[in-house]
């Protein structure tokens, strides 16, 4: 606030003189009386001047740290900041600004803000006992944390039953089309008289549905994968904020987009997101959970705190409809070599599970749910685990999910919540927003993505 101590001095002094008669008291009071009352304009003009460069300091302290004026937290310039000001008191009459200095503290966390500065303002009244000038002062504070450097791996189900119709509607139309009912759009190969691959089956369920525009879930999976790397390159508030990885699994493994921070190259590989084969001899066993969290945790490396871009946080986002049809005893992912595409590694790594395990249809099927302790070596890394759970619907006029899968079926969701890092685990069924719940997921990221050291 403007400086009042020199007006109570010459008010002093005066009380204290006892010379004179009572007219030349009156007189001197009233001229006191008059410069009080132009001491009070002054004092006014003062604190309106205050007021503004007080908005000004503001202002400085929040481009200092403001993600346009700002965007990478480096140290604020000190010139900037004596600029905006002596611009502000220009346009003030009689203010002059005698300092104004900018403190910024950064850290690992982020960075903070102070500015202080000090100015004067010529009097007109207060200046005819004395005071030619008022003392201002006022300083003003900012602080914002430093956004995280994150890597987003999607590690997302393609087996067979991810051909299943994405919405009621659809799966109505897909079951009239259908000799049988289906409504799984199966994608096969077509195969010479050894069981060679020649091309593919235009006649089977997947391209019927193709050519009658039938969403699928893996069409809706594609897309609301390409939707995210849109979200997320949105969402940076600093240069290659993020990163992001695609991976496909039924009981073996592809890479659709390695780790990038070009997301618009992401979005556009992960395009390639597609059903897998059904394989010659229509054995299933399709899904390992084994094969795939397994090989991507040899993927990922040992996340860091994500206070720069070399050592990122890490979230691994796990979408899949939970049940795990896998192959056991002598069976393996490598299955029949014309059905393994070169991208697809490594082979089913899980080769002796037979007989060692409820739920085996057979020597070479094993029928279950996810095993957590999977999961738990994920995250005993320090690399969080996002699940989305895309409902398995129950098949009742399938004998085989009668026999197999009902009994394990209220376990899928639990065992799902098991693997995934707490508050972390989304679930939908088929006719819901996967798009949407991913786009939750990443949010939910987010808001726990930040720095804290």
């Amino acid at each position: 606030m403007p400086n009042v101590s020199r007006l109570g001095e010459a008010l002093t002094g005066f009380a204290s003189d006892k010379n004179g008669n009572v007219a030349m008291m009156f007189g001197l009071i009233m001229v006191m009386m008059v410069a009080l009352g132009g001491f009070a304009i002054d004092y006014s003009r003062a604190s309106s001047a205050e007021v503004q460069l007080n908005s000004t300091a503001d202002s400085v302290a929040l481009a200092a740290v403001s993600v346009s004026g700002n965007p990478n937290l480096n140290q604020p310039n000190q010139a900037q900041a004596q600029a905006m000001f002596q611009a502000a008191a220009a346009n003030i009459p009689g203010v002059t600004l005698t300092n104004v200095s900018l403190t910024s503290t950064p850290g690992v966390s982020g960075l903070s803000v102070t500015v202080n500065y000090t100015a004067t303002i010529d009097t007109f009244f207060a200046n005819f006992i004395g005071i030619p000038t008022l003392s201002l002062g006022g300083s003003a504070s900012s602080a914002r944390k430093l956004p995280a450097y994150v890597d987003f791996y999607l590690l997302l189900d393609n087996s067979p039953s991810m051909g299943l119709a994405a919405t009621p509607t659809d799966i109505s139309n897909m079951q009239a089309l259908t000799p049988d009912s289906c409504a799984f759009a199966c994608h096969q190969h077509s195969f010479d008289g050894s069981g060679n691959i020649i091309g593919d089956n235009l006649n089977d369920y997947y391209h019927l549905a193709k050519n009658n525009n039938i969403t699928t879930r893996i069409d809706v999976l594609r897309s609301a994968s390409q939707s995210l790397t849109t979200t997320a390159k949105g969402s940076e508030t600093i240069s290659n904020q993020f990163r992001m990885a695609i991976y496909t699994f039924s009981d073996t493994f592809q890479t659709i987009a390695g780790l990038s921070s070009d997301l618009s190259t992401v979005a556009a590989n992960a395009n390639a997101i597609d059903l897998a084969y059904a394989y010659y001899d229509q054995r299933d066993a399709q899904t390992s959970f084994d094969t795939a969290l397994s090989y991507i945790n040899t993927i990922m490396p040992d996340p860091g705190d994500g206070s720069n871009s070399s050592a990122p946080q890490e979230f691994l986002f796990f979408v899949t409809d939970g049940v795990e049809d896998e192959p056991a005893g002598n069976g393996s992912g490598g299955g029949d070599q014309a059905d393994k595409p070169s991208s697809y590694q490594p082979p089913n790594t899980q080769p002796n599970l037979g007989n060692l395990l409820a739920g085996n249809v057979n020597s070479k099927r094993l029928i279950t749910t996810i095993n957590p302790s999977l999961c738990t070596a994920i995250k005993a890394r320090g690399i969080k685990i996002a699940v989305l759970y895309t409902t398995y619907l129950p098949v009742t006029v399938n004998a085989f999910y009668n026999q197999w899968v009902a009994p394990i079926s209220s376990s899928i969701p639990t065992q799902l919540q098991y693997c995934a890092t707490p508050g972390f685990y989304f679930e939908v069924n088929p006719s819901q927003g996967i798009g949407d719940a991913m786009t939750k997921m990443f949010e939910q990221a987010l808001s726990v993505a930040r720095l804290t050291k």
